[in-house]
């Protein structure tokens, strides 16, 4: 601003680099270090370029709102450190959701679910084909049980289970080979 006080305005001929608080003066002194500094931080010249930028954006928005700061060196260089650490975080954060974002849980076709509606049918008809105990053990096994809890859950010992469980599984495969399920 020029010193007449009868023009409190700046004019088009006060050039804004003349004020030493204007964002253009500030940028051209402070520009190039900043950059530098966020080069280091980064070890990326285009992220670097737009955090730099994006610290005189916010310095920008604090000289329109009337808060411009003591120390605007001192200022950009830990708004750009703190924009530095977001990114960072964003970036981690990102890298750690990437493989869920990859993972894509599409329904199955209708044409898939009504072979898989036919082979569950065809699994159900070969196991009520099987007696009680057999159909029992082979179930439990399905189940995730062991051989040794099967045994206490029916009552034989660890050796007579293995060989029921065995012969009933055979029983079942014959049974769905003969409708055309193999393994």
């Amino acid at each position: 601003m020029t010193s007449d006080p009868k023009r409190p305005h700046p004019t088009a001929n006060d050039a804004p680099h003349d004020r030493p608080d204007s964002l253009e003066a500030l940028y051209l002194s402070h520009a190039a270090a900043l950059r530098g500094r966020m080069l280091v931080l980064t070890r990326d010249p285009a992220v670097a370029d737009d955090l730099a930028s994006e610290a005189f954006l916010r310095l920008a928005l604090e000289l329109a709102a009337g808060r411009a700061p003591d120390d605007a060196r001192a200022w950009l260089y830990r708004v750009g450190a703190n924009l530095v650490v977001s990114r960072a975080r964003r970036s981690n954060v990102a890298t750690r959701a990437m493989p869920g974002l990859l993972e894509r849980d599409v329904a199955a076709s209708p044409e898939d679910e009504a072979i898989a509606h036919e082979r569950d049918d065809l699994l159900h008809e070969a196991l009520d084909t099987l007696a009680g105990p057999d159909r029992q053990v082979v179930l439990l096994a399905a189940q995730g049980y062991r051989t040794t809890e099967i045994a206490g859950i029916i009552g034989c010992s660890g050796e007579a289970t293995r060989t029921r469980l065995c012969r009933a599984r055979g029983r079942l495969r014959s049974r769905l080979a003969l409708v055309g399920m193999t393994a």
